[in-house]
């Protein structure tokens, strides 16, 4: 099931590097401080996946997957030299110069690349083939079922970046505060939802409440840290929190919603009449956040509580 809810959207929708570094210092070319010096340089971690040894100052370091991986490695300043599974989103500052690879990762091109670090998923699949790619370099693990904080104060304590953790959750508690500070009380009593739309499948998916069965998603998170409520889970029969057409009154007591995804998606549910029914959608209470927020880190979670903060200032339209 997590297999299936992390890969629908896009179906839809060192050790040669380490010897290297030692052969430079026997030769003399590598002192205490220059970069073959630091990255012969290691720190024992201990993470699910065991107890091992990392570069203590990682210089090519690939991420794997471009929405759970990738952002928390730009967070957290490390060198990339390339990612993969789907494009960077266009509010990850990832730098233009960093690759994408493929959407499978290519043991052999990443081999290539002599990463001395890799950041993974935990899900070995075809999309985060843990397994192999320890065989090229130490892997990081990152998990789909905790949320964004947690995942960046996992690797921030690998990589003994402390300050860098603390300059992210500074950045989105600020971005939290300043909503709270303008919609106050409306934030706890209106019933709002996310909404994700996959018109070739008539489906309606509420991505602002928690199931057992998906991992923890962006717009559910912010909304919890904002203090806001969405439908109760218990509503929900089918996987990944989806409705049919048919089963849109299920969300009939929402007083907004914020559509997420693109213009066309946008339009195809502001087409289906059953949708239109809907009492907040008669009165205008919709909004659209155009981007893939369904899964992602510190900078997704940001451009939610951006939605967010939109969807509640329109709450307050006459």
């Amino acid at each position: 099931m997590l297999a299936d809810s992390l890969t629908r959207r896009r179906l839809l929708a060192g050790a040669t590097g380490m010897a290297g570094a030692a052969l430079l210092a026997a030769c003399g070319g590598g002192g205490p401080g220059t970069p073959a010096a630091r990255a012969a340089a290691t720190r024992k971690v201990t993470t699910p996946l065991g107890t091992y040894d990392i570069p203590a100052a990682p210089q090519r370091v690939v991420a794997i997957d471009a929405r759970l991986d990738l952002e928390p490695a730009v967070a957290l300043g490390l060198p990339l030299i390339g990612y993969t599974y789907d494009r960077a989103k266009p509010w990850v500052p990832v730098g233009a110069e960093v690759p994408w690879l493929s959407a499978k990762p290519n043991v052999e091109q990443i081999m290539s690349l002599r990463p001395d670090l890799i950041v993974c998923l935990n899900h070995e699949s075809e999309f985060w083939p843990v397994a192999k790619l320890r065989k090229i370099a130490p892997v990081l693990p990152t998990d789909s079922a905790v949320t964004w904080r947690e995942n960046l104060t996992r690797l921030a304590t690998w990589l003994a970046v402390p300050d860098r953790l603390a300059t992210a959750e500074a950045d989105y508690d600020a971005l939290l505060a300043q909503v709270r500070q303008r919609h106050g009380d409306l934030i706890s009593t209106a019933k709002v939802a996310a909404i994700s739309y996959l018109a070739d499948e008539a489906t309606v998916y509420v991505t602002s409440t928690r199931r057992s069965d998906q991992g923890l998603l962006p717009a559910e998170t912010t909304l919890t840290d904002l203090g806001g409520s969405s439908p109760d889970g218990k509503l929900f029969s089918m996987a990944e929190n989806g409705l049919s057409s048919e089963q849109l009154d299920r969300i009939a007591d929402c007083q907004g919603f914020m559509i997420t995804g693109s213009k066309d998606a946008y339009d195809a549910l502001m087409a289906n009449p059953l949708w239109l029914k809907l009492p907040a959608v008669k009165a205008g209470k919709v909004t659209l956040l155009e981007g893939d927020i369904y899964h992602g880190g510190c900078y997704t979670v940001r451009k939610a509580i951006e939605g967010w903060d939109a969807l509640f200032t329109k709450l307050k339209e006459a």
